[in-house]
Order: structure tokens, then C-alpha cells, then sequence
């Protein structure tokens, strides 16, 4: 299909056969046959585009791992790194047909005689999330559990698989953790992970709002680093969103957890072809708000596509809005990626002191073309580095300008004593 051609019913540009947005004038593109039914939230963004209501709701926090209150924040441990993926036995065992489970009856029951089920601490549409034990060890871990009738929609279990799959490859402290992925006899497909004791960065900008420069720096930096191994496995995450950055506090500094790599694109080792993907023809995956001209495009995605999306929460971070805030439908959601150069953050809020040296830092990661962008993550981090040294230096040069103001200040006022003493 990929070198298949159909025309823009806008424009009659020809579009690729896996675009779902015309590259020429950004208008939705009809599928090649009907996408199937669920509560996917792309798909409802894209009927949107097609006419629906106008409104563009703020996405719905990813299902991933729980927060926990401020009262249990204590920092998750950070296992040692184990060898090898998911095991053959395991994945073989997936697809059994499930029996009539409530989700809710699996606190108290221990899952394959190795996790006790202790509590839920969250549900959306594919599944809940419930803080468990690890029986023989007694390490919490967060599991995660598909909806019984998600099991019967292919697409659903290949991204659950694709997680633990993605996910069991991965060891940067930054990353979240996967330790297990199983189906239990009467058919309770779960994923066991990491704990993570901490919000996600949506619910902090929720309550704080705008983030300090420095701070907001040093979250991307983090988020960098666990998306840099990532991308060194040929593993694109393609959904990087405030909802899937995790932030615990430990010693009184943000520590950073990316999740949710249930739609990640891995590159097989074999002449660089990418895996299956796992969605139907005329169905996007991924977040509109942040998605990439290249992924609005249905283009091949490399690093420097999460890399935009993530230039798009340092807007949020450092404004507290994102660039297209004046949009007034998806469509021109669309149009902005694909065609709007990105503002200085700073003209977006010329009332916070954002520095030059981080306008040019996070308007380089949201260029239009990939090619304007950073090659890659260390490229990114040391960008990142050099803004934080500008910001040392502005601060330092400041201080030492309102000392010597000071100093000047005084010598003045001894001298006209002096002087009128004098007379």
C-alpha cells in the first residue's frame, strides 16, 4: 500500500495511501475502507475534522502507571537491570478466550500465584490500573489489566503486547519498567511494572501552572535521556504528551519516569524495516496536539519526531498554553503543524523572563522540516546543557551588575557624607 496514491478531496493533490492529512492544504484525507469502531481518541479527533463539533478537549490522561497521594510519595525503587525480553512461553500463552471477569473483583486475588491485586487506582477504556505486590519478593509493582472485552479487538492486545515487548528492551532509569507481561487461565491479560510514586506532568501543570525555566530544563533533559535509548533500540515512542512524563520528587529534585509505550514503533534489525504497524488503514495513533508534520503526514517516524512533540510540552511547561491556542478547530490544529512556523516562547508570554537562549532551543525542536531539528537526543541534551550555562551566566552577570549598582550606591552616599562634614 505504501506506494499507492489517492487525491486530496480538497485540493486534488495526491496523497500517499497512509497519509491521513493532505501535506499540500492539511485537509483530513477519507480512509481507504472503514476504520473499525472503539473509543480511540484520534479517531474521534479526525471525525472532527470531517464536520463534528469544533471543541478540541484536552486528552484524557493515559492509562499508565498510578499517582499516588502526597501522603504515600515515596521514591519507587529502581530495579537492577535484567537480561533478555519477553520470554516465548509467555507471549505464546496470549490469546486465550477470556471468561466474564469484573475488573473490580481482581483486588484480593493473587494473578498466577506471583502478584496480589491490592488496589485500583484507575480505569479508561481498555483497561484499569491497580497498585499490587509482588509475592515472592514483596516489591510493589504497578499492574496493569486489560478490560475482558478488549481482548476480543486484535489491534487493542497487539499494542498491550507491543508495550511489554518495547518496554522489556529498555533500562534507563528514566524509562518505567516492565517486569512481567502474562494471561492468567481464566483469561486476565496483565502487564506487571514499575511503581511509580509521583504525578504525571499534566495534573503538576494542573495545579502549578507555569514551570521555572530551570526546571522545566532539566524535565526535558530527563525525558531526553529515556527516549535517547529508546531511539539507539529503533523504538519511536510517538505519543510523548504531559500525560506520559511522570515526575516523582526524590531528595527535594524532580525525577523523571516516561511511560506508555503501547504504540512505539520498533525497527527490525532486518534491512531497517519497520514492525507491523498496529493500526487499520485510515486510523492515526498518537496525540494531535503534539503529533509531528511527519506523523500528521503518515510519514516513516524516527526520533526526531518525539523530539518535536516533546519541544510541544515545553510550551505548555514554560507558558502554560500551546502555540495554537488561538485555533479555533482541528483543522487549524492541523494546518499549524504542518505549515506555522513555532514562536518564540516568549512572545507567547512576553510577561515571564524566558530567555533567548531557550527560544531558540525549543523552536529548534518544533521545526517544521525534521531536518531543521535536532539529529537526535544527545544533540538535544547538549543544546539543553548550553541554555542552562546561558542562564548561569545571565544570572551571574545580573548579580554582579546589581552588586556593582550597590557598592556605587554606597560610595556615593559615604562621599556626600564625607563632603558635608567637611564643610
Amino acid at each position: 500500500m505504501a506506494d499507492a496514491y489517492r487525491l486530496c478531496p480538497k485540493c486534488k493533490s495526491p496523497a500517499d495511501s497512509e497519509a491521513h492529512f493532505c501535506g499540500a492544504c492539511g485537509a483530513a484525507l477519507p480512509p481507504l475502507s472503514a476504520p473499525p469502531a472503539g473509543p480511540h481518541h484520534i479517531d474521534r479527533l479526525l471525525d472532527r475534522v470531517s464536520g463534528m463539533p469544533k471543541a478540541v478537549p484536552k486528552p484524557s490522561p493515559a492509562l499508565g502507571v498510578p499517582k499516588a497521594s502526597p501522603a504515600h510519595g515515596v521514591p519507587a525503587h529502581v530495579p537492577a537491570a535484567r537480561s533478555g525480553a519477553i520470554s516465548a512461553p509467555i507471549a505464546s500463552s496470549i490469546g486465550r478466550e477470556p471468561l466474564p471477569v469484573s475488573l473490580d473483583r481482581l483486588v484480593g486475588r493473587t494473578l498466577n500465584n506471583r502478584y496480589l491485586v491490592k488496589r485500583k487506582v484507575g480505569e479508561g477504556g481498555f483497561g484499569a490500573v491497580f497498585e499490587g505486590m509482588q509475592v515472592a519478593t514483596e516489591r510493589p509493582v504497578a499492574l496493569k489489566v486489560l478490560h475482558p472485552q478488549s481482548l476480543q479487538d486484535p489491534t487493542v492486545v497487539a499494542r498491550f503486547r507491543r508495550e511489554a515487548e518495547s518496554c522489556s528492551k529498555l533500562r534507563n532509569p528514566h524509562t518505567v519498567i516492565i517486569y512481567d507481561f502474562d494471561q492468567t487461565e481464566d483469561g486476565v491479560l496483565y502487564l506487571a511494572m514499575e511503581l511509580v510514586r509521583g504525578q504525571s506532568l499534566q495534573d503538576i501543570q494542573r495545579a502549578s501552572g507555569v514551570f521555572p525555566v530551570d526546571r522545566c530544563l532539566r524535565i526535558l533533559e530527563q525525558t531526553a535521556d529515556a527516549l535517547g535509548e529508546a531511539h539507539a533500540k529503533g523504538i519511536v515512542h510517538r505519543d510523548m504528551k504531559p500525560e506520559n512524563i511522570m515526575v516523582e520528587e526524590r531528595e527535594g529534585e524532580d525525577f523523571v519516569k516516561v511511560l506508555d509505550f503501547g504504540i512505539a514503533k520498533i525497527k527490525s534489525g532486518d534491512g531497517g524495516r519497520d514492525a507491523p504497524a498496529l493500526t487499520a488503514i485510515g486510523q492515526t495513533v498518537g496525540t494531535l496536539e503534539f503529533m509531528s508534520p511527519e506523523q500528521l503526514r503518515g510519514k516513516p517516524l524516527d526520533g526526531r519526531s518525539d523530539i518535536y512533540a516533546l519541544g510541544m510540552v515545553a510550551y505548555e511547561m514554560l507558558t502554560g498554553e500551546l502555540p495554537f491556542k488561538k485555533s479555533k478547530s482541528t483543522t487549524e490544529i492541523i494546518q499549524y503543524h504542518l505549515h506555522e512556523p513555532p514562536p518564540a516562547p516568549s512572545s507567547l508570554r512576553p510577561d515571564l523572563d524566558i530567555p533567548p537562549a531557550v527560544d531558540e532551543l525549543v523552536q529548534k525542536m518544533c521545526a517544521k522540516s525534521r531536518d531543521d531539528r535536532h539529529a537526535n537526543t544527545d544533540d538535544l541534551r547538549q543544546h539543553i546543557d548550553e541554555a542552562l550555562k546561558a542562564m548561569d551566566t545571565g544570572t551571574a552577570r545580573n548579580e554582579a551588575i546589581r552588586v556593582a549598582i550597590v557598592i556605587g550606591a554606597i560610595a556615593l552616599t559615604v562621599g556626600l557624607v564625607i563632603y558635608l562634614l567637611g564643610r
